[in-house]
């Protein structure tokens, strides 16, 4: 099934009214959420946050039904420019059933990345937003290092109603990775890869066809990437897509049963294994999740993938 056209939400107001919800994993620390929300009502915006924000049911930011609560406040009420989830973690995709899709609001712009992948696929397959993969709300701290300036830069130029263009290569390994030659140009789809992997078979399953799949994941083996590659494949989730993008490589760990160096793929191999022989546009290193560095990606916004060039560019502004 393709994927269809995405509705746009309105640019961000200078003077916006920002919804932080928590629809995944509970923050650590209250300081962050304090520092988070200096960085935006600095810049003259209203954050108002979900009443169950703060709730801790072991893993989990409340229970299903009050992260639901709170998700679906922020996605119906009248007024608000932007949700902004607080963090990822885990969760989300336990909140589809709960959600009335058929009463959520106004277009909107939807920000968050990681677990917040499966609010992703279900947006797309819900009211069909455009909605961005890009960081959460606790990345805006004053810790050094946490918030970089292609971060911030990328993240503001996203919510107004221009092409982001090219994306900047990662300042800390200024290397693409060329999987496929060729250029391919589609609405982009995507996000963190054991999240798209899981979707398949449920009702917010990611729609690849004629599509740029973009893919990232953090903190996993090297063969889970492997597996999860491996069942969108077997799915058919490649067959028909438009170009592939592989994020950055951000604490993959090796494989280390048995011990030794021998008993790994690198992330190259794997991808030379999987993705280079389909001969689609591939480019793998990209800064589009866990890293340092992150673009924010506008997902069912066009883009254009040249693997040869190891180019990704936004080439439709994601706001109207």
């Amino acid at each position: 099934m393709a994927s269809r056209e995405r509705v746009k939400p309105p640019a961000l107001p200078e003077k916006a009214t920002i919804a932080v919800v928590a629809p995944a994993s509970p923050p650590q620390t209250r300081s962050e959420t304090e520092q988070a929300t200096d960085y935006f009502t600095s810049l003259g915006h209203e954050v108002v946050f979900g009443p169950n924000h703060a709730k801790v049911h072991g893993y989990l930011a409340g229970t299903d039904a009050e992260r639901a609560a709170d998700l679906q406040w922020a996605l119906s009420e009248p007024g608000i420019d932007m949700v902004h989830t607080l963090c990822g973690g885990y969760g989300c995709a336990r909140l589809h059933p709960l959600i009335d899709w058929d009463a959520v609001g106004d277009p909107r712009i939807v920000c968050g990345f990681s677990d917040i992948t499966a609010l992703h696929l279900a947006l797309a397959a819900g009211p069909g937003w455009v909605s961005f993969y890009g960081p959460n709300f606790l990345r805006f701290t004053r810790k050094k290092d946490e918030l970089t300036e292609e971060t911030k830069e990328w993240f503001h130029r996203a919510f107004t109603p221009e092409p982001l263009g090219r994306v900047f290569e990662d300042p800390e390994n200024p290397y693409v990775l060329t999987l496929g030659e060729g250029a391919g140009e589609g609405p982009l789809v995507g996000g963190c890869l054991s999240l798209l992997a899981a979707s398949v078979g449920t009702p917010f399953e990611v729609q690849t066809d004629g599509c740029v799949l973009m893919v990232e994941d953090l903190n996993t083996e090297i063969y889970l990437i492997d597996t999860a590659l491996n069942h969108l494949l077997r799915a058919g989730k490649l067959d028909n897509v438009a170009g592939f993008v592989f994020g950055t490589d951000v604490n993959l760990q090796s494989q280390t049963v048995p011990e030794g160096a021998e008993s790994t793929l690198s992330i190259e191999e794997v991808l030379d294994e999987l993705i280079a022989p389909l001969g689609i546009p591939a480019i793998a290193n990209v800064p589009v999740g866990h890293g340092k560095h992150m673009a924010t990606m506008p997902l069912g916004a066009g883009v254009r993938l040249d693997g040869g060039a190891k180019t990704l560019e936004v080439t439709e502004a994601a706001v109207s």
